[in-house]
């Protein structure tokens, strides 16, 4: 079990509760040397309670209430662990080569009698000619696996990388696939809207065994992976790293394709995953006939209701569905309101513990005592929807402080999707505001103007403003000062008095007017530009003769005296 802490400077208050366990020790030797001074037969007549049972109440209550300390600590630091299913709403894909590098790889069983290396280089280069727009990082899966070239679009180092490809880059020994997705995993940016795609080039064959738990793994985060598989299924005989041991191999199609049965049905098995068309795990025989549509097709939102030829899908023209747009991620759940209902019971308890009086205790207060707890479980459990979604609104804005826009984003869209069941717009109207901004942070700039558009006209005044301003930022950055000064307008309209939205209108009305200056100087006929490059010309020549006749007046010699003699 993982456990994690949302805010773990908060841990440090723990320390507190050392300080209160040393005070209770303390107090309990002082509690007991009193009780054998004052406390004898005679007194002990007088009231109920015996030394051992003063000494029992007070430890009692100190150590419930450091107990409840404990728990608020832990509640405030933001505890969680486990993990649930929670919808994100994702823009746009990011994809990972894992690319095989063992002495396997280097058999020539590939067709054009190239190695399975050199072949899944080419495909490589293949698929990235229908990849524009997408990311790729570079991974090599030999020992613990490593991340050559990160997360980019720029296809220049990919390429680069891709023409010196082989076993020889690492020292590494074994072939380790499972920590080569798992590094995989990590160089796909943690805070991004973009859905991850893994694309595994590799033969199947390897030392430790530890694919299908990294493909979990994977699963789990919400990553799809397909795997490519290179090589003939009969045995060659390759060279092994040591230069002398020669061992056989094939394409283990056989296993890849068990592993990838088995990792589906665990993690497919008892939940709705209606939504997803295709399986989080697919295997790919690159021999095969129509192979690159299979994973290009990984590559796009495609419906299965929909017919769609291979040029459409290499192309990227094929219609997308809108209904793939939500992807589903295992996220840790936060255990918070549990640790500070158990603070408040176990600081009830105490009191219960330490004050009543079990001889005179009547029904009334055992009536009370069983009905706190139920009451402080509605309290904190069975709120109403509208209650809970603004809290839902509440903690996806602290994720966005916190920068998890990943959770700000999974958050917002539960609350939207609530909202539209319940018929509930006010509600709606902020989450949609909240996803736009979070977009707008992850440079996810038309999916931002998507949700500003969804805004309703009779949306609140607060809504309504920052909804047009931020259009209106969005318009500045892309250089569209026409539709930026309607925005802003638009902003003022709703409130005249903010000075953020007077100063951008006031900038993007300079720049749209030095642009249009830029463009009529641009259609300015040849014979003007020439024309005024010539009277300039002419002022400047003047000006610089001119300095050049008051320099030599300057210089000019005094009369010499005609009777020295001229050298």
């Amino acid at each position: 079990m993982n456990i994690t802490f949302d805010r773990p400077q908060f841990l440090w208050f723990l320390l507190f509760a050392g300080v209160l366990v040393v005070a209770l020790i303390n107090q309990y030797k002082q509690t007991k040397l009193l009780s054998k001074k004052f406390l004898n037969k005679d007194t002990q007549k007088l009231g109920f309670l015996t030394p051992a049972k003063i000494q029992f109440r007070l430890l009692a209550k100190g150590i419930l209430r450091i107990t409840a300390w404990c728990c608020l600590v832990l509640a405030v630091s933001g505890i969680s662990w486990g993990s649930v299913s929670t919808p994100v709403q994702k823009n746009g894909k990011s994809c990972a080569f894992v690319f095989d590098i063992s002495y396997s790889m280097t058999a020539n069983d590939a067709p054009n009698s190239l190695t399975r290396l050199q072949a899944s280089a080419e495909y490589a280069k293949m698929l990235m000619t229908h990849m524009d727009g997408i990311s790729i990082s570079c991974i090599l899966a030999k020992g613990d696996g490593v991340i050559a070239i990160p997360q980019t679009e720029d296809f220049a180092a990919i390429y680069s990388l891709l023409d010196i490809i082989s076993p020889s880059m690492m020292s590494s020994q074994g072939s380790s696939l499972g920590k080569g997705i798992e590094a995989a995993i990590k160089s796909f940016p943690s805070a991004s809207s973009k859905a991850p795609v893994i694309f595994l080039f590799t033969d199947g064959d390897e030392t430790d065994s530890g694919l299908q738990a990294a493909l979990n793994k994977a699963v789990r985060y919400g990553v799809q992976v397909c795997i490519i598989g290179f090589g003939a299924v009969q045995e060659t005989e390759v060279t092994a790293g040591d230069g002398e041991t020669v061992v056989k191999t094939a394409l283990r199609d056989e296993k890849l394709e068990n592993i990838c049965r088995e990792v589906n049905k665990k993690n497919q098995s008892g939940k709705d995953f209606s939504f997803i068309k295709t399986a989080y795990v697919k295997f790919v025989d690159a021999s095969e006939v129509g192979s690159a549509v299979k994973v290009v097709s990984t590559l796009r939102n495609l419906s299965a209701d929909k017919k769609h030829s291979a040029a459409e899908i290499l192309k990227g023209t094929a219609e997308d569905d809108e209904t793939v747009i939500v992807a589903y991620e295992m996220q840790s759940v936060n255990r918070h309101r549990a640790f500070v209902l158990i603070a408040i019971i176990l600081f009830m308890l105490s009191f219960i513990v330490s004050e009543i009086n079990i001889h005179n205790f009547k029904i009334s207060n055992t009536l009370i005592v069983l009905f706190a707890v139920p009451l402080i479980s509605v309290m904190f459990g069975s709120c109403s929807a509208s209650f809970k979604d603004s809290k839902l609104i509440l903690e996806s804005t602290m994720n966005w402080y916190q920068k998890d826009y990943n959770k700000a984003i999974s958050g917002f869209t539960e609350v939207i999707n609530n909202a539209e069941a319940e018929n509930d717009d006010l509600t709606k109207q902020y989450a949609l505001y909240g996803l736009s901004v979070t977009y707008l942070m992850q440079n996810e700039k038309n999916a931002s103007l998507e949700r500003l558009e969804e805004i309703a006209p009779d949306a609140p005044a607060r809504i309504k403003f920052a909804s047009y301003y931020n259009a209106g930022i969005i318009a500045q950055r892309e250089g569209d000062y026409e539709k930026a000064i309607n925005c802003f307008k638009m902003a003022l309209l709703v409130s005249p008095d903010d000075v953020n939205a007077k100063v951008n209108l006031e900038l993007s009305q300079t720049q749209e007017t030095q642009k249009v200056k830029e463009g009529q100087q641009e259609m300015m006929p040849a014979t003007d530009n020439s024309e005024t490059e010539s009277d300039i010309e002419k002022t400047i020549f003047n000006r610089i003769r001119e300095n050049d006749q008051k320099q030599w007046k300057n210089y000019e010699s005094p009369e010499k005296n005609s009777s020295v003699i001229d050298y």
